[in-house]
């Protein structure tokens, strides 16, 4: 094969590879434990992890539409307690933690970190009986870094290509991302579960038809009490600065 032939394969590689992915994917939605509210309780990361683990487990079992108090509604206080199974990024160590193999539903340990009127910090604390909570089986997941710049606080540290490669991802591994991102100094972690290209930009709500521009946007399942949000591609890019898939082995 001559250097043109390999030129011009290479070119039809990339191109055909381009349009291999859908301007959406919300498959994801489906599977979501709809997030608590964590206050002020400074738990973003250990409430994210949760709910990866989650919607893994939902998705295996084929659990659509989960309930409150579902089979796999775990607790968050579970994770913030629990041992690490393995030193990785600080968006991916929390998470891992469920592959010690199980884990506590929220029915046997609540997770109430706001109770609409004041913040409840015991959520850290170890529950007193907590050798002998019920505890349900979980599948065994894996992460994948996909790219840490700066710090945690760092903003404007990512361009286009990121959110492309965010996009990507969700469409080859078909699970969660967790995310970190800064927003008005301080850090947070979240997970993105999807995407479209055509809900429009300039977008950060709850209903697409609030959202206007033309840039895309991402679905995102936060941590204060809603199901699933509205982000845009900009906002991700300009606040954006570490992600992870998490997905099970």
């Amino acid at each position: 094969m001559g250097k043109i032939q390999i030129f011009s394969f290479f070119l039809f590689f990339l191109s055909t590879t381009a349009f291999a992915r859908p301007s959406s994917y919300t498959e994801l939605l489906d599977y979501i434990q709809e997030a608590p509210d964590q206050g002020d309780t400074n738990t973003c990361l250990f409430v994210a992890s949760t709910g990866a683990m989650e919607l893994i487990s939902n998705k295996e079992n084929g659990i659509k539409n989960p309930k409150p108090f579902g089979p796999y509604d775990l607790s968050e206080s579970f994770v913030i307690n629990t041992a690490d199974t393995v030193a990785k990024s600080f968006i991916e160590t929390p998470v891992l933690r469920f592959n010690n193999g199980s884990a506590i539903l929220t029915k046997d340990w609540p997770y109430e970190a706001w109770t609409g009127t004041a913040v409840n910090y015991s959520v850290w604390n170890r529950h007193p009986n907590y050798s002998q909570l019920p505890r349900v089986k979980l599948p065994q997941i894996e992460t994948i870094k996909l790219f840490q710049y700066g710090n945690r606080w760092a903003t404007y540290v990512l361009n286009e290509s990121h959110v492309e490669q965010i996009k990507e991802a969700l469409w080859k591994y078909k699970s969660p991302i967790i995310i970190n991102y800064n927003d008005e100094d301080y850090w947070h972690v979240i997970l993105i579960v999807g995407y479209d290209d055509n809900i429009p930009g300039e977008c950060y709500d709850t209903d697409p038809k609030e959202c206007e521009g033309n840039i895309g946007s991402f679905y995102v399942r936060d941590s204060f009490g809603i199901k699933v949000e509205l982000r845009d591609y900009d906002w991700f890019r300009a606040k954006g600065n570490a992600a992870a898939v998490v997905k099970a082995k």
